[in-house]
């Protein structure tokens, strides 16, 4: 099961939209939560959680507005 909540995150993350009424059957579900995570840009690396309360930015951009 975990390879179709894989896919299905791939597939919001590459941009597609499900369509309202495929939304609304599976509100609420393992599924939906999976294609929002994936449609919102969520992810993890190296333990840290990115998406949309805690944006992705790279060192480069730290290192630019942080060494002032």
């Amino acid at each position: 099961m975990s390879r179709i909540f894989f896919l299905i995150f791939i597939a919001g993350y590459s941009g597609w939209q499900m369509p309202r009424f495929l939304r609304r059957m599976i509100a609420r579900s393992e599924l939906h939560r999976a294609w929002f995570l994936g449609a919102t840009g969520f992810f993890e690396q190296d333990g840290t959680r990115f998406g949309l309360a805690n944006p992705y930015r790279d060192e480069i951009f730290d290192e630019v507005f942080h060494d002032e």
